[in-house]
């Protein structure tokens, strides 16, 4: 009988508890992208891409099959590809990263399996977008494989570069500069590449006179593949000037980077350079070098075989020289 009371108390307590304000989660780093294990509707681990270029929670249809969601049909989405994708709409009852939990979440249902097989995922569940990141401080640490998602404000290094930036829709937008063309960059932890110049940029800018590569498949989104233009060029931001930087030019028909306004999206690639804290509350990026920041940018290509695409093993940097070390 006192244990079947203290039980109750503890339960009791348990409910009264005041709901979780920041967690640490690990986060495993594939093909430049963040993954990090989550439950939906008390179900999973799944594996979600972490992406700041994402306005929503993103589920594949067979994880939406699995936890009997009913979504409604909503016609089609466009990507980073030419092309769109089906989508559908529905609500989960509960999304749950670490100690946090959302409940009652909008969810979108597009098919990743193209992405899935093209880049190799094992597993590719969903994406966790600017719905879920918007009201917090999230550390990226590079260091340590980390993803801080916090309320409160997080201490950084004195040193750190501190970066104000604006929200359009919802993507972080913030002035940059390539090859010293001042431009507005978006911040997009789900692009792959180290650089992405949209076409109207690259076009009044001449950049694909400097490529050295033209016309490749450099990726795989929404919408099917990304062809692009490749070339070298020298990228500041967060204070600091990286030299040799592997960037893709868009040779879109359609998608994202052939129709956007905006003039360059900053990826992973680069971004993994940096320890930084996406400051959602107080429009700010603030970012101090990680152990990756003197690495050498290289390219590796989409290569088609047997009718699917992988990633190239062998880095192929034989038409794009190695820049020299970052100082």
């Amino acid at each position: 009988m006192p244990f079947f009371f203290a039980a109750i108390s503890l339960a009791a307590i348990a409910a009264l508890a005041p709901p979780a304000t920041s967690t640490t989660v690990p986060f495993t780093l594939f093909d430049n992208r963040m993954l990090v294990q989550a439950t939906l509707d008390g179900a999973g681990p799944f594996t979600m891409i972490v992406d700041t270029g994402s306005d929503s929670l993103v589920i594949a249809p067979g994880v939406a099959q699995r936890l009997g969601l009913a979504a409604r049909p909503a016609g089609s989405t466009g990507g980073a590809g030419s092309g769109t994708a089906t989508l559908s709409l529905g609500r989960v009852r509960s999304l749950e990263i670490g100690s946090l939990r959302f409940d009652d979440v909008a969810t979108e249902v597009i098919d990743l399996a193209p992405i899935q097989r093209a880049i190799g995922f094992s597993k590719l569940d969903g994406v966790i977008g600017y719905s879920t990141l918007r009201n917090f401080r999230a550390e990226v640490d590079m260091d340590d494989r980390r993803l801080t998602l916090s309320y409160a404000p997080l201490p950084a290094p004195k040193t750190a570069a501190v970066v104000p930036f604006s929200i359009e829709g919802w993507l972080i937008s913030l002035p940059a500069c390539v090859d010293g063309i001042e431009g507005r960059f978006i911040v997009d932890t789900g692009d792959r590449w180290s650089l992405t110049l949209f076409k109207h940029f690259a076009q009044a800018n001449g950049f694909y006179r400097k490529a050295s590569v033209r016309n490749a498949i450099t990726g795989i989104g929404i919408g099917g593949p990304v062809y692009s233009d490749v070339l070298r060029t020298s990228v500041s931001v967060f204070g600091t000037t990286i030299p040799g930087v592997v960037t893709r030019a868009s040779r879109d028909r359609g998608g994202v980077f052939a129709s956007g306004s905006d003039d360059a999206s900053i990826g992973n690639g680069l971004l993994r350079r940096f320890n930084i804290i996406y400051d959602y509350p107080d429009g700010r990026l603030i970012a101090w070098p990680s152990r990756f920041y003197g690495a050498i940018d290289r390219y590796s290509p989409l290569v088609l075989e047997h009718g699917a695409l992988h990633i190239d093993e062998v880095p192929a940097d034989a038409t794009l020289p190695e820049p020299p070390p970052t100082t």
